[in-house]
Formats: structure tokens, C-alpha cells, sequence
């Protein structure tokens, strides 16, 4: 058997794990090229059932299998070879963990006589991520011995099972000892053979469990309040809070949904608050006596400022069985939901003007906002959000870097936030682009990211991958000269350091940058070029760059107005 010699051990024992992994139905993988990893790749390469992706660097990798598990809610594969191109991954792997989103890393390694010895392209990968993986298993040397292959096939099967249900990341590293290449008839017969094996069309695990029932204390603790509020932080696809809509209308309680939160816009959804909380005045006339929880730590400073506030109201946290969500240590209860809330036939006693204030002071703001946003040059962050976020189309989905992008969606404009995604597990700007990227690989449909000129150059290698992008993705940076987010702190006033260490404006040319990467690259000066321009590239496939040249402090100006916003001198 061909299988038996000793040039093709590595290989049949790479293709035994691959059809494994392949019984358990995951379609994605994301590879980085590697000679120690060769059999592992070669396996993948050899299996038409995988949809395989390859990315050089190893960190745009893991981002962009970040987004393909953050769209899809299975986990994708990553290959890396040995030493340091798997530390690569650290940065994904910590916002993958921390954001419940499900991902395998498959690692190949120097056999263990090797370590410690000074070897080349040789570390200490084993727990290389530490506790952030919820499953670690070194896989071993390539053995024929039944019992041997008996334990790898088991240890794939864990791999999904236990990232899929427990949200997280599962790495397994592979020793490999050369020959790492098979004879080619031998790749020609696993070719052949694997065209016959039977494909599964989803995972055989899930986190599917049946509604949750609440008692009725709880449930008379709801209803009885005169001031209900439902807060939705960003979630990921296991959370299922879809009875958030349901809940809100039981209890005629308003509904603040952050960009990320998947809940769909509905007459309980408020718009605007990220503006208006952050005015003291109008938190102490917005005041709840009972708070609800679901999803991350809200991003909104005015949404956690109000959760401080009003300290004094119930506040029930709501989390997933693997995540301890309550950042700001102001929830009263913890409950665990291993499923949706089950909404029984109960009506609320929230006050009938309760929901009426909420609304007026959503449509003051809006139409002071509406005061405060036109044409201008130069252009403002502001003005940009509005205007794409009025021609966005439904079909598509939209990603929002950290910092200012993720806030001034909220702040700027309105948003039906059923497909927004963010990275607020370790709220990094490292990745955006290639998370963006893998969200467009595996959603298949067009796409809009709104990154910042700092975080876009954190990543411009995920634009090796955008040859991968079949679909239209419209990267609308906001070059506004350097990472003003910092603006935010007091540090700003520190003039003589800020400039230098902070706000680090850069001198890097967008457009020279997307010519190297055969990238489609737009300059956008003038108001009047914002609309027209987003509307011709969104139905052009591929990536395109819409650069918007911005002012940093017509921008920040603009935010303050609308933080400042005050319900009773305003209206």
C-alpha cells in the first residue's frame, strides 16, 4: 500500500485528519504558504471539498478567518508552518476568544527532538495561545498504527465540536518529520478517492437548545416596572436574540441596539443615543427602573455613563453559557441563557408616556443633527457616514472598525443593524480589512467597511486577499490625518507629546498603496462627490478604495455639538 511508505507517511496521515475534518462539514480554509506545513497543505489541496483560501501573512489569515466564522458562525481552518508564523495569529485568536467567535488552527511544528536545542524555525508552539483556546491537542508524530489514526480522527472531531460549542478556538499542532511531500501518483490516487468520500452539509455539533423558560418571579419582576430599557451590546450568530423584539413589545420598553447587536430596527428602537446619553442632562431625564442586558459590553460611552448612572434601577444582565459579560460591573443579576428567552402572554406596566419620551427626544436630536450636517469643506467623518449610510443597500453587509467608526455610525446616522459587524472582543485595530475580506469571502454578497486612515495602514497586507473578493466591497476610509480618537482623552491636551505619540499622522499614499495591489482606488474631496461615487463602486465588483479626505477638527467639532446636545435647551 502506498500509503505505507515512508515517503508518503506524512502525508496519509495529513489526509486521514483532512477527510475527518471534512465528515464534520466545515467548508473553509484559510492557508499560509510553509515547507513544514506541506503535507497538511497538500492535503487540503488534494480535497475539492474545502473552499481554501491562501494568505502570505499569517496575521491577515487569522483576521480574515475571523470574519468568515463571525458571518457564517462555524469555525474555518487555518495552516500555518512552523516557529514564528503561528504566534502570527495571537492578535485573531484573542478577539476570537473574547468574542465567542469559533476558529481551528492547525500548526504544523518541529518534531520534539528538535526543541530546545537552538533548532531553526523551532519554538515552544505547544499551549501556544495560552487559556485563550478552548482545546489544545498536540496531534503527535504520523503513525499507522490503527489505534494512531483511530486518535487523530477523534481529535478532529473535538476540534469542531468544542470550538463550535463552546465559541472559540481550537489548535492542534502537527510534528512533522521530512519527507513532507508525497509521491505524485500517490497525490493523484487521494485526488481521485476523495471525490467519492460523502459530504455533510452543515456541522454535525450545534449550540442549538430549545427556549428558555423563566419563572414567574422574573417574569413579575419585568412586567411591574414603569420604566423598562432593553440594551444590546454587539453580539455573534449564537446569541440568537431574536425574541429581542417580542420582549421589547411585551413590555413597551425602548430599545438601544448597538452597531453590531444584529437586532433589526422596530418602533422600540431608539436611534441617535450615542449622541444624546452622553449629556448629563438628559440621562437624569431618561431615568430607567429597569434595565436589560443582552449581548457585549456596550461601546457607546453615553450608554455605559447611563448604566452608571442609573445604578439604583434593576439591571439584569443576560449572557451566553461560555462568556461572563458586565464590563461595568453595574448588573444586579446574571442570567445564563443556553437558548432564546421563551416570551409568555404578558403584558407590561410600563408608564404610557415612558415610550413617548424616548421618541421625543430621538426626533429632537435627529433634527438637530440634521442642523448640523452639510456640505462643508473640508468634509466631515459625519457628513461621509450620513451620506453612504442613506445608500447603503439592504442586501449588503457593513463592517465597522474600532475607534471612531464604530461610534459614529450610531452617532451620525440611521442603521438597521440586522447585518453589522465589529471586533469588540479585544476592540483592536489590528485585522479590520481582513475581517472585512472574510465576512465577503463567506457571505458571498457586496459589502461596505468604514476604517480610518490608521487602522486601514494596521492592515494593508489583508490586501493581498482581495483578488479572493468576488462580489462588491467598498472600503470607505476616512483619512482624516492620524488616529484622532485620542481627541476623546485628556492626553490632547498635552500638545507639545499628543501630536507625536498619539495622533501619529502618517505620510503613506492610499493611492499608491492600492495601485501596488491592483486595487481600485477612489479620491473623494468634495461633498458633492460622496454619493455618486459610493453608488457606482457598490455595484462594481470587487474592492474598491474610497478614500475621503476629512478634517480632524471639523469633524471633532461636529461630535461635540452632538454630545452636547441638551433636551431642554435645544428644543
Amino acid at each position: 500500500m502506498q500509503e505505507n511508505e515512508p515517503q508518503n507517511a506524512a502525508f496519509y496521515w495529513s489526509t486521514t485528519f483532512v477527510r475527518s475534518l471534512f465528515e464534520e462539514g466545515i467548508e473553509h480554509v484559510v492557508i499560509s504558504p510553509g515547507s513544514r506545513s506541506t503535507a497538511l497543505t497538500l492535503a487540503f489541496a488534494a480535497h475539492s471539498g474545502f473552499k481554501k483560501h491562501v494568505a502570505i501573512d499569517e496575521r491577515s489569515a487569522a483576521f480574515t478567518a475571523l470574519g468568515i466564522g463571525k458571518y457564517t458562525g462555524n469555525p474555518a481552518f487555518l495552516v500555518c508552518t512552523s516557529g514564528t508564523a503561528a504566534a502570527n495569529y495571537y492578535p485573531a485568536v484573542i478577539e476570537a476568544a473574547q468574542s465567542g467567535i469559533p476558529m481551528i488552527i492547525l500548526s504544523a511544528d518541529r518534531p520534539p527532538h528538535y526543541r530546545g536545542l537552538g533548532a531553526s524555525q523551532t519554538i515552544d508552539q505547544l499551549k501556544l495561545f495560552g487559556n485563550y483556546p478552548v482545546f489544545f491537542h498536540e496531534v503527535g508524530e504520523p503513525d499507522t498504527h490503527q489505534r494512531s489514526l483511530n486518535r487523530l480522527k477523534l481529535a478532529a472531531s473535538q476540534a469542531v465540536q468544542q470550538s463550535v460549542q463552546k465559541e472559540g478556538v481550537a489548535h492542534l499542532n502537527f510534528p512533522f518529520t521530512k519527507p513532507f511531500e508525497p509521491d505524485q501518483k500517490y497525490l493523484r490516487q487521494v485526488e481521485f478517492e476523495n471525490e467519492k468520500q460523502s459530504r455533510r452539509p452543515s456541522p454535525k455539533y450545534s449550540r442549538e437548545d430549545g427556549e428558555i423558560e423563566m419563572g414567574e418571579t422574573f417574569w413579575s419582576d419585568l412586567i411591574s416596572a414603569e420604566r423598562p430599557l432593553i440594551v444590546v451590546g454587539p453580539t455573534n450568530k449564537s446569541d440568537r436574540l431574536q425574541f429581542i423584539t417580542p420582549l421589547a413589545r411585551a413590555l413597551d420598553a425602548p430599545i438601544l441596539a448597538e452597531p453590531g447587536s444584529q437586532v433589526p430596527t422596530s418602533r422600540h428602537t431608539i436611534q441617535g443615543f450615542d449622541g444624546f446619553l452622553k449629556n448629563e442632562t438628559n440621562r437624569e431625564e431618561l431615568n430607567a427602573d429597569l434595565i436589560l442586558r443582552f449581548g457585549a459590553q456596550p461601546v457607546s460611552k453615553g450608554v455605559n455613563e447611563f448604566l452608571d448612572k442609573h445604578s439604583e434601577a434593576m439591571q439584569i444582565c443576560f449572557m451566553g453559557p461560555n462568556r461572563w459579560v458586565d464590563g461595568s460591573l453595574s448588573s444586579d443579576k446574571q442570567v445564563t441563557l443556553k437558548g432564546p428567552l421563551k416570551i409568555p402572554e404578558v403584558t407590561g406596566a410600563a408608564d404610557k408616556e415612558w415610550m413617548k419620551k424616548w421618541r421625543k427626544i430621538e426626533k429632537d436630536f435627529k433634527t438637530f443633527r440634521e442642523q448640523q450636517l452639510h456640505p462643508s469643506a473640508p468634509i466631515t467623518d459625519g457628513y461621509v457616514f450620513s451620506k453612504v449610510m442613506e445608500n447603503i443597500p439592504k442586501k449588503a453587509f457593513t463592517m465597522l472598525s474600532n475607534s471612531f467608526p464604530v461610534r459614529d455610525m450610531s452617532l451620525f446616522g440611521e442603521f438597521d443593524g440586522k447585518d453589522i459587524y465589529v471586533n469588540r472582543g479585544a476592540a483592536g485595530i489590528d485585522g479590520i480589512t481582513s475581517t472585512a475580506l472574510g465576512i465577503s469571502i463567506a457571505s458571498e454578497k457586496p459589502g461596505v467597511l468604514f476604517v480610518g486612515d490608521i487602522s486601514f495602514l494596521h492592515d494593508t497586507n489583508g490586501l493581498l486577499m482581495a483578488k479572493k473578493i468576488k462580489h462588491p466591497l467598498v472600503i470607505v476610509l476616512l483619512n482624516n490625518g492620524g488616529g484622532t480618537i485620542f481627541r476623546m482623552l485628556p492626553v490632547h491636551q498635552i500638545m507639545s507629546k499628543y501630536t507625536s505619540y498619539f495622533e501619529t499622522p502618517q505620510t503613506a499614499k492610499v493611492a499608491a498603496l492600492c495601485r501596488a495591489h491592483n486595487i481600485d482606488h477612489t479620491l473623494v474631496s468634495r461633498p458633492e462627490q460622496i454619493i455618486a461615487t459610493f453608488e457606482r463602486l457598490i455595484q462594481r465588483n470587487g474592492v474598491h478604495v474610497m478614500e475621503c479626505m476629512t478634517g480632524a477638527d471639523e469633524s471633532m467639532e461636529q461630535r461635540h455639538a452632538l454630545w452636547n446636545f441638551d433636551i431642554k435647551k435645544d428644543t
